[in-house]
Order: structure tokens, then sequence, then C-alpha cells
């Protein structure tokens, strides 16, 4: 399965905001309230540049965030995640910048993510002088390959194991083997961060398709090595985590109540509501999840322990 870079690091920065923010602007974490959460306007970005001819090339996000200062004071962020050649990069940065600035009259700080070995793309600022007149834009960026691999081993942040994955894109291409490794490498690192499930989920879909496989066959042998590994470190995985949630939300209420109450019938009431309950709340809710992963009826059954033709009826009333 193919999905585009820019759908994963927009979708990344989106689930991980928060640790994106404290893993690029350290210096500025205490000046931002992050009990107001953030605001993507990425359809207003859109709008503001709706003739660039490379957005389907790299991931524009455009967040506001609203700073610790007593008023409704807010600043945007503007990030460029690059990957590839493009010599009218610092270009296009300021002209996102003084777009910006000027539909919304607020400050705006400029970061560019540069995902490429390729040091002679790696802008950092633009300036043009014309009859003595000067413009010069600097923004910030993060060259990858000036981070090693060690380095983000050590970073708790969770979004320094997204930027530790996306090494598997630089230097020399790797074979399906050689990846193999370094995708379980990777999630067991992951692993050993205090990370919420959630986020553990969203780092391990970002890793899986980062870089895909060569030869479709290894990505379905990866996922049951990476269910084993899960597995054996804790309950993390996504079908777990779905599991967890319908037992939290009473699914199985009937069958507890059964057992509690010591009485035959109790118990075999119990077990039948328990199990009916079980079925459809995963059918209804957890067959949709995993089908948005790219599984297909078959896997989506064999880890939900449901049968195939149930799995395969709600798929098609999803189409």
């Amino acid at each position: 399965m193919f999905i585009s870079k820019d759908i994963l690091w927009k979708g990344i920065i989106e689930n991980l905001v928060d640790d994106f923010i404290r893993h690029f602007f350290p210096d500025y974490v205490e000046e931002i309230d992050f009990e107001l959460g953030f605001e993507f306007l990425d359809t207003e970005l859109q709008k503001l540049m709706p003739d660039n001819p490379g957005q389907n090339r790299h991931a524009d996000k455009l967040i506001r965030v609203w700073l610790k200062d007593g008023q409704e004071a807010w600043f945007l962020i503007h990030v460029e995640v690059q990957g590839y050649q493009d010599s009218q990069f610092a270009v296009r940065m300021f002209e996102y910048m003084y777009r910006i600035r000027d539909k919304y009259q607020r400050p705006v700080t400029g970061l560019a993510i540069y995902t490429d070995w390729n040091r002679n793309y790696h802008y950092t600022q633009f300036a043009e002088t014309f009859f003595g007149t000067e413009v010069i834009y600097r923004f910030n960026t993060y060259i990858l390959r000036d981070h090693p691999v060690a380095e983000l081993m050590q970073n708790p942040n969770p979004f320094a194991a997204v930027m530790e994955a996306a090494w598997q894109q630089l230097g020399k291409k790797k074979t399906d083997d050689q990846l193999y490794s370094t995708k379980l490498n990777l999630i067991k690192s992951l692993l050993k961060r205090k990370v919420s499930r959630e986020k553990i989920v969203s780092v391990i879909n970002f890793i899986k398709y980062f870089v895909p496989f060569t030869n479709s066959e290894n990505l379905l042998k990866f996922e049951q090595d990476l269910n084993q590994l899960i597995k054996a470190n804790q309950p993390m995985g996504i079908q777990e985590a779905i599991l967890e949630e319908v037992k939290q939300q009473g699914i199985v209420e009937g069958l507890e109540q059964g057992i509690e109450q010591g009485i035959e019938k109790g118990i075999e009431k119990g077990i039948h509501i328990g199990e009916v309950k079980r079925e459809e709340e995963l059918l209804k809710h957890a067959v949709p999840e995993l089908a948005q992963l790219g599984l297909e009826a078959e896997k989506i059954a064999a880890i939900l322990d449901l049968e195939v033709e149930a799995v395969q009826k709600v798929l098609e009333e999803r189409i």
C-alpha cells in the first residue's frame, strides 16, 4: 500500500501537534498556552496560495496557537516539509509569510523541515535587493541529516521518533530486509518512551508507511511481527486499544453481572448478551477503524475474531 508522504506528514503533525511544537520550538514552550489547544487553518492557507505549483509535493500546515499573555493573543506557524529539490522554495516561503501577515495582521514564524540529503536546496532565507531597497526574510530550519539517529533515540518526545523514522529515506536505498529490521527497531525504541496509546498508534502507522516495502507480502509479515512485539511490551496496538475501549464501555457488562450473581442462568445470559453486544460494537466501530488502515476483510476478521461475511457486509455498506 502506498500513502503519499505529504499526507503522512500532515496527519502526524495534527495528531502530535503539542509534541511537534515542543520539539521544534523548545525556547518558546513556556509562552504557549497548550490548554487552549490549536487550530489548523489549512483551508485558509490553500486560499492564500491557490496557484502553488508544488502543493501536492510537500506538507504545508498553518497552525494557530494561543499565548499566555492574558489576552486573546496568538500567532501563526507556517510549517514546510521539504523532500525534493525546489529552487523557488525560499520565494514561496516569503510569499506565504507576507500573505498570512497581510490577512491576519499577526506575526508569523516559519519553519522548514528538510528531510533530504542535498544541502544545496536547504534554504534559510529569502533576500531581494533592488535600487537601494532590500528585503530579507529568515525562517527557522531543521535539517534532518544534522540530527543523527542516536541523538533522536535519546529524546523522549514522540516527535523525535517521527524524525527518527524519516531517516529511513536518507542515504542509500534500503532493501526490504533492511527496512524490515529498521522499522522493528524504530518501534522498539518508540515503545520505551512514555507515550499515550493514541500517539503510539499514530507514530507506528507513520513508521509503517513512510517508506513502503517493495513486496506487499512483507508488509503483512511485518504486521504479524509487529502485533507480537506490541503484545510482548504493552497493549498499545490499535486492535488492543479498540477492544479495551469496548470493554470499558461496558460491552461485556451482561457477562460480568451474570458471574457476580453466581446464578447459572445469569451466567449463560451474561455470556450471550456480552458476546452479542461485543460483536455489534466491533462491527460498528472497530471494523471501520481497521479498514481505514487498509486492512482487508479477512485480516480484520482474524484480529477481531469475527465472521468474515459479517465484516465484508459492513465494508460493502460503507462503500
